[in-house]
């Protein structure tokens, strides 16, 4: 497809990007990982060893609903992932506008690395078209999460399993869909806004090529699964240095795929428009 090889060209401008960005994610990961070991780990070794009866799981369950919330290391760690979720909300889309300011071509880019000339340069238009994505994907997540949930407790008490699992299926494949529809919306009015002040435009180009978009985003990710399967297969199988490595440069693709998706979009944009 010439928009994905177009948009590898992008990406091999931006390779500077792709390692920061690697990095980011990694020391991320590890960050998480942390914070779960120490935290959930814990708890899950209250859980009653040998295999509880029904007695047990009942007196682990009243007793996490009784003081879970009563240790002040709960409230320590609550508040650690609350700002854990804050600080990625305020630097995805300064990410984001490093991304698409090494779009434009060299001899447009001021000195230095695209990535953080694109924070200082397309930061804040940037940041108000990730607040307004956000808010237009709380609309099918009101639409679609209470019936997920209720389609999920009907699958767990044992109401129609396979009904209830197929609708849960459609439920979050059709959320998924309306996510997809409006990132890739919000991607090409800020492909509009950014590089030809215009944002209209773009907004009625991105619905008139749809399927082309869904055809990038779909290759690309089935590349990138594809990936991760085959790591993860191999980290299963053969155990040990080769596996952690394999975990450890995974993000390195992830980053790659990342910054692929969005140079191919805007190589569909540019030629469309």
């Amino acid at each position: 497809m010439p928009y994905i090889r177009n948009g590898w060209s992008s990406v091999k401008r931006q390779f500077p990007s792709v390692i920061i960005l690697f990095l980011y994610q990694l020391l991320w990961g590890v960050f998480l990982y942390r914070l779960v070991n120490s935290a959930v780990v814990q708890v899950l070794q209250r859980f009653p060893d040998p295999p509880p009866n029904e007695l047990n799981r009942i007196l682990f369950m009243v007793e996490g609903q009784n003081r879970l919330w009563q240790i002040p290391e709960v409230h320590h760690y609550a508040w650690i992932l609350i700002g854990m979720i804050v600080l990625r909300l305020l630097l995805t889309p300064l990410i984001q506008a490093g991304i698409l300011y090494g779009l434009l071509p060299d001899d447009e880019q001021a000195t230095g690395l695209p990535l953080f000339r694109g924070m200082q340069k397309f930061g804040k238009p940037v940041a108000l078209f990730y607040l307004l994505e956000l808010a237009l994907m709380i609309i099918p997540a009101y639409c679609f999460l209470p019936k997920v949930i209720d389609s999920l407790s009907r699958l767990l008490y044992g109401n129609s399993p396979l009904p209830a699992f197929l609708i849960s299926i459609a439920y979050v494949l059709s959320w998924l869909a309306c996510n997809w529809f409006i990132r890739q919306t919000m991607l090409f009015v800020q492909f509009g806004y950014l590089f030809k002040g215009t944002a209209w435009p773009s907004l009625l180009l991105c619905w008139r090529h749809l399927l082309n978009g869904l055809w990038i985003s779909f290759l690309l990710t089935a590349f990138c699964s594809a990936i991760f399967v085959i790591f993860g297969a191999v980290s299963w199988t053969w155990t040990g240095i080769l596996a952690l490595i394999l975990q450890q440069i995974y993000p390195l693709f992830r980053s790659i795929f990342k910054i692929w998706k969005t140079t191919s979009q805007f190589n569909l944009w540019q030629q469309k428009s």
